[in-house]
């Protein structure tokens, strides 16, 4: 460009912490023509100022608003080039970006606006950037979209895009919507004039995730992302589309299935924001059915299969739920061939194609051998249920039908449930005499049988279609994945060897990194072999950056015994219970050495407090691939809080394979005896007590002690491996939960209280939300303390006289010793658990206060008087635990040794 024709705004919601980096960008760009116009807050402009007038030739907008419109509006006053384009700080562009932007936009005057690749660079959510689903699918190359004619190439951002200015003037940014002023231009210069260019050289990162990176999207954990949204956002715009178009064109119709999805992905399962509970759901959800309704089941039943819109056709039918009621919506089921020509079933709704039968797996989550049998554990979706679907596995010339077990498989959306998988659980006696047996899998609707595929979805599935040859070799068998079926021979040691050849053969022929490294273990598992192979191994681990919790206590209790087990506790290396463990003399295993990894495959029962056993020792699903055949051993839960609510999503059987779960309470036991969590039928349930409580031992030092847990909203996800602290999260302190804690742990009358009758009182943040220390505003008469590094858990609780809590696992262990407990649960928070089997109003251990004021009196009432647990609470307590002494260890000790007979059966020594 010869001329300045185009004009940057740049505006700074993101905060100026970004600038610096903007601004680098800037200065790199290859064409230096454009203006620059930045729009601040009054308080950032001194900051703003140092930054850009040093570099640049910039017009400086000072501007109270809060709404993005209104800043763009304020801007665009001052704009007076041919071209415009929107930045946030933080944003950074290549070096070529303008310049070749710029060139594709003058070579295409029809376009509408041009727009280059665009990459989110936040490295909170992940270290490398990551391509926008948009931007990867439709801006591979130099092309112009016609989206009358490719309707499906959806484009959303304002940001990674140039505009006539004159366009973005005379349509005018809405200045009340607090998140998509910047989408409804898009879609309104796209309803006007449907035309866009893509320039796949020229790119952009932008700081703030987008709407469909739903775990960082910020604007999800605000109420107005929903009803508000939708009523001042999406239903003008298509109000706007039919005034302008008569129609709602098919890439708005795309488009609004698209925002729903994002909305339902945000608040799927643990996901759930907790801003759209009870008839505030019940009302977004009847706004949702009227989108619906203005949207031809076509596009919302994604019949073009487009990759950022849903494919699962439980969703798909969970939107025709929405939009008709649940009695509106009937199925046809009809035979066909699929695009293989194999016989298949087609599931469909009016004509459209929901699903069909060879597209689904009979999916093999856990697989077992136990005293003879092969155990397998899975689930099957359910949508063919309504088909009257009859599914069976065929073993040794027997039909084995699968019922459902009904235990926990449900997805939930905004907590309430969406769709459930049928769950099953098969049990196959092995012949000795045979040399190889198969189990073969079948769906039979309308009287015709098809045989199903199958496909092995977890880390426990022993086996995995990739890499190929995988097998798992158990007692006299080795078992393989063969022609859509499993097949068990009896292991020998030329097919073992021939399959172990196999199986690394394909690793090398592969040639992908994952792949050498794995070939690597292989060949050390095997050199090591004969030495581990008669080895009795527990393998036991709490939070691999803190130690003390139940796995630690059983640890030191077992180790003294000469019982020809070898016993090892994992832990990191850097963490002060690692030390302190070889300090005491014993020999703590290094999280992610090398013998951590063949201690792992070589384990005989590994010992857990937390659930997620293989995240923890450093697999996930694509690479646990690689040994998931070499292991054989199940878990068994220690527990780090109780099992008295609602916790199936975490703590069902199969989620860990748990072959034992060890408990404090006959509650613990009632609840984990429902369906839902998959322990009926089977001797795994033991009320031994929970190992930590046997170093509970009253030791009163006048100390208050406040210890709420976390919520999973407010925690940044995790990133890296379940055994690492999480991260900190910079928008905590913009959260409720944030707020209410400040302000208790500042509140002037606690403080004096405290004081005055001689009471410390400490704040004990939640590991995983013990990043945010900094966060919290410090006095000197309350210590705030993260719960990981060097605090001792048993110091802490047996040191304290009361607690404050609200639904953490700790108030059990304090309870335990008769201390008094104060719930606090306030209504501005949403509770963190669903009631199980607990219920506070009538079994809690204490009272429950909803307001600060009203804590604050209790414990300024309970200070006054001492701190003793008043009676009604003791007796509470004395009928929740099974035991109340300090033998839980050996207990747990005794059950597991009982069991290690059994596993010492079925590995052949003995």
């Amino acid at each position: 460009m010869d001329e300045r024709k185009l004009t940057i705004v740049l505006t700074m919601q993101n905060g100026v912490e970004g600038l610096a980096k903007t601004f680098e960008s800037l200065r790199q760009q290859k064409e230096k023509a454009f203006q620059l116009i930045l729009v601040c807050a009054p308080k950032d402009r001194e900051t703003v100022e140092k930054e850009a007038l040093s570099s640049f030739h910039a017009k400086l907008i000072e501007s109270d608003a809060n709404m993005r419109g209104a800043l763009l509006n304020q801007a665009m006053q001052y704009v007076d080039t041919t071209y415009v384009m929107f930045m946030e700080t933080g944003d950074t562009m290549n070096h070529h970006f303008i310049k070749k932007a710029m060139k594709v936009m003058e070579e295409n005057p029809a376009a509408t606006f041009v727009v280059g690749k665009s990459y989110c660079n936040n490295p909170l959510m992940t270290k490398t950037r990551k391509q926008h689903i948009l931007s990867k699918l439709f801006i591979e190359e130099d092309t112009v979209y016609d989206l009358s004619q490719e309707y499906s190439a959806l484009h959303t951002a304002l940001d990674s895009s140039i505009f006539h200015s004159e366009m973005i003037k005379r349509i005018g940014f809405n200045e009340t919507l607090p998140f998509e002023a910047g989408t409804d231009m898009v879609m309104k210069l796209l309803l006007e004039k449907p035309v866009y260019a893509t320039v796949a050289k020229a790119e952009y990162e932008y700081f703030a995730p987008r709407e469909n990176q739903v775990l960082y999207h910020v604007p999800s954990h605000d109420a107005r992302w929903y009803h508000e949204s939708l009523q001042s956002y999406l239903f003008p715009l298509l109000e706007y589309a039919k005034k302008t178009q008569k129609t709602i064109p098919a890439f708005l119709q795309n488009y609004c299935v698209y925002y729903v999805n994002c909305r339902m992905m945000a608040n799927k399962d643990n996901r759930n924001k907790k801003v759209v509970l009870g008839k505030k759901l019940d009302t977004y959800l009847d706004l949702v059915q009227t989108l619906f309704l203005q949207i031809d089941d076509y596009y919302l039943l994604n019949q073009d299969e487009l990759s950022y819109m849903t494919k699962n056709p439980e969703i798909r039918c969970m939107y025709l739920r929405i939009k008709y009621g649940k009695d509106q919506v009937a199925y046809t089921y009809q035979s066909v061939l699929d695009e293989e020509n194999e016989r298949d079933v087609e599931m469909c709704f009016h004509g459209l194609r929901i699903s069909s039968l060879n597209k689904h797996r009979f999916t093999i989550n856990v697989m077992n051998y136990i005293q003879g049998k092969v155990w397998i554990d899975g689930s099957l979706i359910s949508i063919f249920q309504h088909g009257k679907v009859e599914y069976y596995a065929k073993f040794n010339g027997k039909e084995y039908p699968v019922v459902d077990t009904d235990a926990y498989s449900l997805t939930k959306y905004f907590g309430v449930p969406g769709y459930r998988r049928l769950t099953y659980h098969l049990e196959f006696p092995l012949d000795e005499k045979k040399t190889m047996q198969r189990i073969t899998f079948y769906a039979r609707i309308q009287g015709e049988e098809y045989q199903m595929k199958i496909s092995f979805a977890n880390h426990w599935a022993k086996l995995s279609k990739t890499p190929r040859y995988s097998y798992w070799r158990f007692h006299k068998y080795l078992c393989h994945h063969a022609d859509n079926g499993i097949t068990i021979k009896k292991a020998t040691k030329t097919n073992v060897i021939k399959r172990e050849i196999q199986f690394q053969l394909n690793l090398i022929k592969n040639h992908h990194k994952k792949d050498f490294a794995a070939l690597g273990f292989r060949w050390l598992y095997w050199i090591t072999y004969p030495w581990y192979k008669n080895k009795r191994i527990w393998l036991m681990l709490d939070k691999l950056y803190k130690g003390g919790d139940s796995c630690e206590y059983l640890y030191r209790y077992s180790a003294k015994f000469d019982d020809g087990i070898t016993k090892y506790y994992l832990i990191n290396e850097n963490t002060s219970d690692y030390r302190k463990l070889k300090e005491d003399g014993y020999t703590p295993l290094k999280n992610g050495s090398l013998k951590h990894k063949l201690v792992f495959v070589h384990a005989d029962t590994v010992l857990i407090t937390n659930s997620h056993l293989f995240p923890f020792n450093g697999y996930n699903k694509s690479t646990s691939k690689y040994i998931r055949g070499l292991c054989n051993f199940g878990s068994m839960c220690l527990q780090h809080g109780l099992s008295v609510q609602k916790c199936a999503i975490a703590q069902r059987r199969i989620i860990d394979n748990t072959l034992m779960y060890f408990l404090a309470s006959k509650f613990e036991y009632e609840n984990l005896s429902k369906h839902a969590y998959g322990y009926q039928g089977f001797d795994i349930l033991k009320l031994t007590g929970i190992g930590r409580y046997d170093g509970l031992i009253n030791n009163d030092k006048k100390q208050i002690l406040l210890s709420p847990t976390w919520r999973m909203y407010n925690a940044l996800p995790v990133t890296t491996s379940e055994g690492e602290q999480r991260g900190y999260n910079p928008e905590f302190k913009n959260s409720t939960y944030f707020h209410v804690y400040n302000n208790l742990i500042n509140n002037e009358r606690l403080l004096r209280c405290a004081k005055a009758y001689g009471y410390k009182i400490k704040f004990l943040l939640h590991p995983i939300l013990s990043s945010q220390l900094e966060d919290f505003t410090k006095n000197d008469e309350l210590e705030v303390i993260p719960s990981v590094g060097d605090l001792s858990y048993e110091k802490i609780l047996t040191e304290s006289s009361l607690m404050v809590t609200d639904y953490s696992g700790v108030q059990f262990d304090f309870a335990y010793m008769r201390k008094p407990i104060v719930y606090f649960h306030p209504d501005v928070l949403p509770p963190h658990y669903d009631d199980g089997i607990f219920f506070y109003d009538t079994m809690g251990f204490g009272e429950i206060c909803t307001k600060s004021e009203q804590l604050i009196d209790m414990l300024c009432e309970y200070m006054k008087t001492g701190c003793v647990m008043k009676e009604e609470y003791r007796k509470r307590a004395d009928n929740f635990y099974a035991q109340n002494d300090h033998h839980n260890c050996e207990r747990i000790y005794q059950e597991i040794m009982k069991f290690q007979k059994q596993i010492d059966i079925d590995k052949l020594r003995v």
